[in-house]
């Protein structure tokens, strides 16, 4: 019996080193895979910072790429108004304005009309500040015809009868609503002046109007002024032209 029992705890004995050695072996493979899985992870997480530092490198080129291309679109930019500036300067310094514009347009209208250019030269050459005119201007009236009232004598001819000048207008209406004969001096009215020829010149405008006409070597001044009930007064005074 007592051999028997020997036995039985040798084999105890054995079994509880097995499992002793299981439990460590157990363990070590368990810390292995720890150490294993730790230092894996730190690879790993290596390779991501490395990954990532990459990334901000190349992010970082791309922002510099773009910061350049910014830059130099703002020079171009800078330069474009620069440049605006400077055609702006040209323009304005270089380009007419005021009376003497108004002298090239009417030069161009002229020419456009046939006036030949060397005629054109001598006549600008010509011209000066100091005048001779008549002492006197020509005064006279005429009835300004509206839409219900028509005079076929309602011309008038000043300079000799070198310029005949004729008149429309609006009828006034009256305190009842009612279109009188004569014209409303406060409404625009068209003043036509034929030279002997059948040239005409007209203008439009409330009055006083005031026009001047060259015809020949003369140059004849018109002021026309509302007058008495269905009259206008225009006044012409004659000057050497050039």
């Amino acid at each position: 019996m007592s051999y028997g029992l020997g036995l039985s705890e040798k084999k105890q004995a054995r079994q509880r080193r097995n499992r002793f050695f299981k439990f460590i072996l157990y363990i070590a493979i368990l810390g292995g895979v720890g150490v294993y899985g730790y230092y894996e992870g730190q690879a790993q997480a290596d390779r991501q910072v490395a990954d990532i530092q990459d990334q901000v490198i190349i992010l970082t080129a791309e922002n510099d790429r773009l910061n350049d291309q910014t830059r130099a679109a703002l020079d171009k930019q800078s330069a474009a108004l620069a440049e605006a500036r400077q055609w702006r300067d040209k323009f304005e310094n270089e380009i007419p304005s005021g009376p003497t514009r108004e002298i090239l347009d009417l030069v161009q209208v002229r020419l456009s009309e046939g006036l030949e250019p060397e005629r054109l030269k001598n006549l600008i050459g010509l011209a000066q500040n100091s005048q001779n005119c008549d002492p006197a201007p020509e005064t006279k009236r005429f009835i300004v015809n509206t839409p219900i009232f028509n005079s076929p004598g309602n011309s008038v001819s000043l300079g000799k009868g070198s310029i005949t000048v004729t008149g429309n207008g609006l009828s006034v209406v009256n305190t009842q609503n009612q279109v009188e004969a004569w014209y409303d001096p406060n409404q625009p009215v068209e003043i036509t002046f034929t030279q002997l020829g059948g040239k005409e010149e007209k203008m439009k405008g409330v009055l006083p109007l005031h026009k001047s006409v060259v015809f020949g070597g003369d140059e004849y001044r018109f002021s026309i002024l509302s007058g008495k009930q269905s009259f206008a007064t225009i006044s012409a005074t004659r000057c050497d032209f050039p």
